[in-house]
């Protein structure tokens, strides 16, 4: 994925490297969430959750500061635009009890990172993820946050 790979800047990273990033990230979160949403609507009350996952590097306010990681500007802004997105739905969806939330599981070695070292395992990082997607009736309100393995995450 060239998008990851290649060092960008934001004044000069091509078109086609932020289409080819929008495309999986952003375009296909949409069609994947109208494709399902019938589905989650049909859920008993209060069982239906879209987790949708992203990345601190998709934090405004992260890539405000210090620690940003701003050499994949395609990959970033792609999640940003995801997670906006998500925000919208969850605001949305909340009265029909449906929840949306964001979670980030933080560096995890992947096919995507090619397989760089020092990241938790693919089930580690699964492993943050589950847990919003089993909520319940009894966690109604739990919905529109931004999560990482570390806790609440700024947007």
């Amino acid at each position: 994925m060239s998008y990851l790979s290649e060092p960008q800047q934001a004044s000069t990273v091509s078109l086609t490297t932020i289409r080819n990033a929008f495309e999986p990230n952003f375009y296909g979160l949409i069609q994947t969430t109208q494709a399902f949403l019938p589905l989650l609507r049909a859920a008993p009350k209060g069982y239906a959750c879209i987790v949708n996952n992203t990345t601190d590097m998709a934090s405004n306010a992260h890539q405000a500061g210090p620690k940003a990681s701003i050499h994949v500007i395609a990959y970033n802004t792609s999640k940003a635009a995801a997670n906006s997105y998500s925000i919208a739905l969850a605001k949305e969806l909340e009265a029909e009890d449906i929840k949306v939330n964001l979670v980030t599981p933080g560096f995890t070695t992947t096919k995507l990172n090619g397989f760089r070292a020092g990241g938790k395992t693919t089930e580690g990082g699964a492993s943050v993820l589950v847990p919003w997607a089993l909520l319940g009736p009894e966690d109604k309100g739990k919905t529109c946050l931004f999560w990482s393995d570390k806790g609440e995450f700024p947007w």
